[in-house]
């Protein structure tokens, strides 16, 4: 998997990003690249590797069953979007915390605020620090 190469890192997101299959033309002109054997080659490397499946129609999409580049691992897809999969435990604690100091009234236990607040910190500092990430495997060599 090391021998991915950044490029085909970039495309194997595209595919997950758009969640279908895609055709080499489409793929060019998403990623920039000057001509359509460059998409190919970098799809074909795709499914030498499991990544990806080629349909019947000739089209390109993530495969289902394969496991994701190491890099990868720390992220999902949710709506379409590739995120951190810290992010939605970050919007948990600070939606629940955010519900406890609004709902418990007179009896706030500062301490419940505290550990909520901070878990919610935590992994929102995290989940940014991924997106970041994120957005400097997209630059890569762009």
């Amino acid at each position: 998997m090391e021998r991915l190469g950044e490029t085909s890192l970039r495309v194997y997101m595209l595919l997950l990003e758009e969640g279908r299959a895609l055709g080499v033309r489409e793929v060019q002109r998403k990623m920039g690249f000057k001509s359509p054997s460059t998409a190919k080659y970098h799809l074909d490397r795709l499914v030498e590797f499991g990544l990806a499946v080629k349909t019947r129609d000739g089209l390109y999409k993530a495969s289902e069953h394969s496991s994701k580049p190491p890099i990868l691992y720390a992220y999902t897809t949710l709506f379409g979007m590739l995120i951190p999969r810290l992010i939605p435990y970050a919007v948990f604690f600070t939606v629940s915390t955010i519900l406890y100091i609004v709902l418990s009234g007179e009896r706030l236990n500062i301490i419940v605020v505290f550990f909520g607040l901070l878990a919610a910190a935590l992994f929102w500092i995290e989940g940014l620090r991924f997106t970041i990430l994120l957005r400097k495997i997209r630059k890569m060599k762009k």
